[in-house]
């Protein structure tokens, strides 16, 4: 994987470049961790991988990673994709 930040505040980006190996490992239930002091920022970063958003969400509610405050879903399972 290649994990980079770049740009000056206020518009900065991160960006990770996964590889096939990394995309093998999170369909097999492996979630990525990115350290966030690896890119000077002051949080980690989690990949996950899961068919749709709702088997993600699934996955996540038992963990106990969901807080109905505090999480975002956005489902496009059935909704159609733009292209910009």
């Amino acid at each position: 994987m290649i994990k980079f930040k770049a740009g000056d505040p206020p518009k900065q980006i991160v960006g990770f470049g996964l590889t096939e190996k990394n995309v093998e490992q999170i369909k097999a239930g492996h979630p990525i961790h990115v350290m966030g002091v690896e890119l000077s920022i002051p949080f980690d970063v989690m990949i996950f991988y899961g068919k749709d958003e709702r088997e993600i969400a699934d996955m996540f509610r038992q963990e106990g990673l969901i807080d109905p405050e505090r999480t975002v879903l956005h489902d496009t399972t059935d909704k159609p994709r733009r292209r910009n």
